[in-house]
């Protein structure tokens, strides 16, 4: 049998060796959860861009649909779509090789969007009783490149003051 000292100077405690072991096991546990965390990081770092870009996409084509069909007019240059209100209010649309400035009287909106062409046409229907002004815009989003289709009719006293000019 074991006799157990009751010595008044000794306390209960770990020996070094166990204290050396449980500090490897914690730096090893601690190891594993930074590299999960930094691979979890790099992901939702992915994920954010990817979601930003399909955000500025939807954004762009919802504010381009609004200012088309809200608006009185529509003036098209080479780099620029500029849009008045019946009201006198302004909105404009200024393309770069990198992003796309929608300025407004109450703020300037930015899209991430790599425009590459922008075609203006007027196109009939099929009955060839409307007359549409369609943009076309060559945008790269994804490394994909997509075409997207905006329509703006035109009705009849904007072609008789274009005919009388």
């Amino acid at each position: 049998m074991f006799k157990i000292h009751s010595n008044t100077k000794s306390v209960p405690a770990f020996s070094i060796i166990e204290a050396v072991v449980g500090m490897a096991i914690t730096a090893i546990i601690m190891g594993v959860l930074f590299v999960i965390f930094s691979i979890i990081n790099g992901r939702m770092l992915d994920f954010k861009n990817q979601n930003q870009l399909v955000n500025d996409l939807n954004r762009l084509t919802y504010s381009l649909n609004k200012d088309i069909f809200e608006k009185e007019k529509m003036m098209v240059t080479e780099s620029e779509i500029d849009f008045n209100s019946y009201t006198g209010e302004k909105v404009s649309y200024q393309f770069s090789d990198d992003y796309i400035l929608r300025n407004s009287e109450t703020f300037i909106d930015t899209f991430r969007i790599k425009l590459n062409k922008m075609m203006v046409d007027t196109v009939r229907s099929k009955s060839e009783q409307f007359v549409f002004q369609k943009i076309k815009l060559n945008i790269e989003s994804n490394e994909k490149e997509m075409d997207l289709r905006f329509y703006k009719r035109v009705y009849p006293n904007e072609l008789l003051e274009k005919m009388k000019k």
